[in-house]
Formats: structure tokens, C-alpha cells, sequence
């Protein structure tokens, strides 16, 4: 089992907040089943069975929400995968290179051909001590 860092403030922030009940139970789905690199493989009928038949969701409708004012998620590898854009960043802080966690997140990221906003500049953070 995986385990995730969890923010405990994201009912307060306008995008969690406005998103219809359905989609609110798909955004945290699918943050948790993503891989530790923040792809997910798309599975609609498993995430539509995980969730609820009676939250129904739509793919489409799903991606305009995630999308709306801020680019959230991209679809990659011909719509087979998600790329969750805030899940890095969330998770690990900066990308570092010498981190092997952050070195194996960084391949996967090169090799599903996602670039342009990770920079590895900075070294691993202690998520416990920036409290």
C-alpha cells in the first residue's frame, strides 16, 4: 500500500470547493491510485465502480473541471494516462536528481515524454521540518 502526503486544507481552496460531489470523490480516486509519479491509468469503469454507481462521471466533463483556471491534468500516451500536474510538487517539493525516489520519479517522466516544469535544482526536502 502506498502511502500519501494528504492535504488537510484542500475543502477550503475554490478548486476542491466547486467541483460537483462526483468529481470531488474522482480528483481524490485518482490521486490515490496514481502512480508515485502522478500517472494514472485511465480506468473509468474501475474508478466509476470505486466511486459509486450513483456518482456518475464522464471523462470529458472530468477533464473540463480539472482544467477549468488552472492546467491540473494532461493526457498523455494517447489518452491511456493522466499526468496529475500538482501531484509532484505536492509530494516531493523540487525534484533532486541525487534523491533515487526523485531519480526514478524523473525517469518515468522522461519516458512517458513529460517535460518543462519539473526543475531539479534543489535537494530533497524534509517535509516534517519545513513545519
Amino acid at each position: 500500500m502506498s502511502k500519501r502526503f494528504a492535504d488537510t486544507d484542500k475543502y477550503k481552496k475554490p478548486f476542491i470547493r466547486n467541483l460537483p460531489a462526483a468529481y470531488k470523490l474522482l480528483w481524490d480516486y485518482i490521486c490515490l491510485d496514481c502512480d508515485y509519479a502522478g500517472i494514472w491509468q485511465v480506468d473509468f469503469e474501475i474508478a466509476q465502480i470505486r466511486i459509486g454507481k450513483d456518482a456518475l462521471i464522464e471523462p470529458e466533463t472530468a477533464l473540463r473541471l480539472f482544467n477549468d483556471g488552472e492546467k491540473r491534468v494532461e493526457v498523455i500516451n494517447g489518452g491511456s494516462k493522466w499526468f496529475i500536474r500538482p501531484f509532484i510538487e505536492f509530494q516531493y517539493g523540487t525534484l533532486d536528481p541525487r534523491n533515487r525516489v526523485h531519480n526514478s520519479v524523473l525517469c518515468i517522466l522522461e519516458k512517458e515524454g513529460i517535460k518543462g516544469h519539473i526543475s531539479p535544482l534543489q535537494g530533497a526536502k524534509d517535509k516534517d521540518k519545513d513545519k
